[in-house]
């Protein structure tokens, strides 16, 4: 029995000793690299801060249309700046809030 356990023991001995003499596969060098992952903000968000160019300016329809191009907002209304925000948030509307005589005083996106 002492010889049979002798041979296991060489036998798997010269197997692992095999396993680990294999050299390893070589991969070549490349110049190409993978372009980095983009963080940009998703399309259904609202961006306010691209919009306060109009601060100060008279609320108008085409300048309601440039403020949501450039904050990338799907839609927009105007409040009375002495409204309090409403519950209902939706993230991708922008919000103008204007004083009584039209005039943007504040732009937030909910």
């Amino acid at each position: 029995m002492k010889n049979g356990r002798s041979w296991l023991c060489l036998s798997t001995l010269a197997l692992v000793l095999a396993g680990c003499a294999a050299p390893p596969k070589d991969r070549p060098l490349t110049s190409e690299v993978p372009e980095p992952p983009s963080f940009a903000p998703p399309p259904e968000s609202c961006q306010a801060a691209a919009a306060r160019f109009g601060l100060g300016l008279q609320a108008s329809q085409s300048l309601l249309q440039e403020m949501l191009q450039r904050a990338g907002a799907k839609t927009g209304r105007t409040v009375p700046a002495t409204e309090t925000a409403s519950p209902a948030q939706d993230p991708s509307r922008l919000n103008l809030q204007v004083d009584p005589t039209g005039r943007i005083v504040g732009v937030y996106c909910g």
